[in-house]
């Protein structure tokens, strides 16, 4: 069987791994993807799988075709709406979440919740009615090119998606694509909240996986999803750490920390941004609230507070110590102590390193948080987990969120919630006084995370249920109303009509792209018609693979860049110095919606770093084609009003930038004929020697071909072809 698993983000691989490497151990090809990856993330990860049978790839982010705009539109409508649902009412953040991603898409200024107050208005079985409209249009749409090709470059008998359920279309055109190809497509859930917290599932999958019959009756209430397509497993991302062990007894992990390992501990586990947008002022109030108790033992406790990995707790500036626990060589940590309290510490480990995570824990005698999974590994380690209901001021994304009420003792869960602090010290002291109950707390988590049995590792389960499904036939009708036509204007055409004029950008791949009418793009024109070197717009096809690397260096008004993006998912880096061309090619980025994977650089390559001047050929300030005059260096001096504009430039060569600012290696580079190729060369060895450069496209005029060529052939590059044009010729070479 051929397997393959696209996830948006790394993280989402860690759930999922160990299944993955049962499947390739038993004999099976499995292909991996990350939407939100580059190419050192992927290096990173080809490096920790270390599995045969397991291959990275990469796969479009994004759709790039003409219907993208109108997807995302339809798509943030039908978030919006499920935050409408009589089960969602009370659901206030994430409802004000997705009304201002609407909001910002549609360009308008009322308020958030001005709107959400009117939309609150219609009658529930009216949205009812809007969203069956909407669900009808999202089966209209046509599935994206990119992803279609995708999908027959792997040809998966099985497609799995993690988490399919996310703000962002891009995954479900991935399962359009799959149910267009006829290969059944699988979601895997990766977190406890992604049914109620991420918007509305825009395709349905085949199958869906599920960690627990709360998950299960989640999907049908909350989507509509079939109860019978639903696959309850287990949650395979804590398989890791269901298996840690201590390293360290409670004295070696608390006096190198400077804490009394005599006394208990508390640990304070931080929330996400969805939950707090800056928490710190609550733990500060909570670490008063403590010392002010009338139990010795909460009085005088250790506190260790453990910042969220995305979320830097501290103002910056703050003092860090690093630590290394003698006992547990390897396991690193930072060390801060901003609360005016030699008894609380915050304490910072890797997110990757689970250990220290594990430790925490397994040294403190109760953990508090807000709500954060944290409290669910606290569960896995026996630990009783307190919560105290904040004020929308504190953490407006706590008991408005759904999911925060699952791990609830007033739910059947074992964290226990206070109203206030002084309900919250109450708890503490009376839990120190008794002691825990360890019952409640496993079973919640045998029920939550492993419902076939505590003991019993998850990975296995979900390797053996996706090996004997991976050949069922793909389900005839994903959604209702699959049959449904609907006629929706074009994206281009909708905004062309409220900005300047377009015009067709033509070469041999249809359908066309649209730049817009300025000056130089008119005097480029013939007939209206945009035309590209056919050449280079067939190396762009032939030679870039999806969702790779381009640096276009001298981009101009973007006539290969939108061709890299728009047809090949290309992450471009687009060098353009002219001010009036940099202009224009940050316009044609947004009529064409490549804006989010290209990088407009108004910068000057060339041989050294440093001030000179641009010359204009056609002698128009700021427009394309210019040549630097990188020979001269830069200085204060009136030319007069009849003398060619020089325009002052920033040089710098493309080694200073690789070096200095950390860019995606590339994977292809395209040099524009007006380019001074052989000093972009001289600026560039080290980049030129990156094992992940694959081929480079040089457009240059016949006296300066043989001078390119000398260029790179000591760096290891042959002329591959060779095509004469109207300027020079366009040279492609390659390893």
């Amino acid at each position: 069987m051929r397997f393959l698993l696209v996830v948006k983000q790394q993280r989402n691989v860690d759930a999922f791994i160990e299944a993955l490497r049962l499947l390739a151990g038993r004999g099976h090809s499995v292909t991996l993807a990350v939407q939100d990856a580059d190419d050192r993330r992927n290096d990173r990860l080809s490096s920790a799988i270390d599995a045969a049978g397991i291959a990275v790839v990469r796969c479009p982010a994004v759709r790039t075709d003409t219907w993208k705009d109108v997807a995302t539109l339809l798509r943030r409508l039908r978030d919006c709406l499920q935050y409408l649902r009589p089960e969602m009412r009370q659901a206030v953040k994430l409802r004000a979440r997705a009304f201002d991603r609407l909001r910002q898409d549609l360009m308008f200024d009322a308020e958030t919740h001005t709107a959400v107050a009117g939309l609150l208005a219609i009658p529930s079985e009216q949205t009812r009615r809007l969203d069956a409209a909407l669900a009808l249009a999202e089966q209209a749409l046509p599935t994206d090119p990119l992803f279609d090709e995708f999908l027959a470059t792997h040809a998966p008998d099985v497609l799995l998606v993690s988490p399919l359920v996310h703000f962002g279309p891009a995954q479900a055109d991935l399962v359009a694509s799959a149910r267009r190809a006829g290969i059944p497509a699988w979601m895997l859930l990766y977190s406890w909240d992604n049914l109620s917290t991420k918007g509305a599932i825009h395709r349905w999958p085949d199958r869906m996986v599920v960690w627990n019959d709360r998950q299960r009756a989640e999907a049908g209430t909350l989507h509509g999803f079939p109860a019978e397509r639903v696959t309850v497993v287990g949650a395979p991302r804590f398989d890791a750490f269901f298996a840690l062990r201590p390293a360290m007894s409670g004295v070696e992990f608390h006096e190198p920390l400077g804490l009394d390992p005599t006394k208990p501990t508390l640990l304070y586990v931080c929330s996400s941004r969805l939950v707090s947008e800056e928490e710190l002022p609550f733990i500060t109030r909570w670490i008063r609230a403590l010392r002010l108790s009338a139990s010795q033992s909460v009085r005088d406790c250790n506190i260790i507070v453990r910042p969220h990995p995305d979320i830097a707790l501290l103002p910056d500036g703050t003092s860090m110590l690093r630590h290394e626990w003698p006992a547990a060589p390897g396991l690193r940590a930072r060390i801060a102590r901003p609360f005016d309290d030699g008894r609380a510490i915050v304490l910072m480990t890797p997110h990757e390193t689970p250990l220290g995570l594990f430790e925490s824990i397994t040294h403190s005698v109760a953990v508090v948080g807000l709500n954060t999974t944290a409290e669910l590994e606290a569960g896995i380690v026996g630990r009783p987990v307190f919560t105290i209901l904040a004020d929308a001021h504190d953490a407006d994304g706590q008991s408005s969120t759904m999911h925060f009420h699952y791990l609830t003792t007033a739910a059947g869960g074992f964290v226990s919630s206070a109203a206030g602090f002084e309900e919250h010290v109450a708890q503490l002291e009376a839990m120190l006084r008794k002691g825990p109950d360890p019952a409640p707390i496993r079973a919640f988590i045998q029920s939550f995370l492993r419902p076939h049995g505590v003991e019993r590792p998850v990975a296995p389960i979900l390797a053996d249920i996706l090996e004997r499904g991976a050949s069922a036939t793909p389900v005839a009708n994903a959604m209702p109303g699959s049959a449904a036509t609907v006629a929706i204007e074009s994206a281009e055409a909708a905004r062309s009509g409220t900005r300047r004029p377009v015009l067709p950008l033509t070469y041999a791949i249809t359908p066309p792209l649209c730049v817009y009418a300025t000056r130089t793009t008119e005097r480029m024109a013939d007939g209206g018609t945009l035309a590209v070197d056919p050449t280079v717009a067939e190396w762009i096809e032939r030679e870039i693979g999806l969702g790779e690397v381009l640096y276009d260096i001298g981009a101009g008004v973007g006539e290969y860049t939108l061709i890299a993006a728009k047809r090949r998912g290309a992450v471009v880096l687009a060098f353009e110095p002219g001010y009036a061309a940099h202009g224009d090619l940050c316009e044609n980025l947004l009529l064409n919606g490549c804006e989010a994977s290209v990088v407009p650089i108004p910068l000057a390559l060339a041989g050294r770093d440093g001030l000179a001047e641009l010359k204009y050929l056609h002698g128009q300030p700021g427009e394309t084609g210019s040549v630097v005059r990188d020979d001269i260096d830069w200085r204060v001096k009136h030319r007069g009003p009849n003398k060619p504009y020089l325009q002052p430039a920033l040089l710098v060569r493309l080694d200073t930038l690789m070096a200095r600012q950390g860019l995606p290696s590339p994977h292809h580079v395209l040099i524009a004929p007006h380019v001074a190729a052989v000093t972009v060369l001289a600026g560039a060895t080290a980049t030129l020697r990156l094992p992940s450069l694959k081929s480079i496209c040089v457009s240059a005029t016949h006296d300066n071909t043989a001078a390119v060529q000398a260029s790179l052939q000591p760096l290891g590059w042959i002329q591959a072809t060779q095509t004469p044009t109207p300027l020079g010729t366009v040279s492609i070479y390659r390893r």
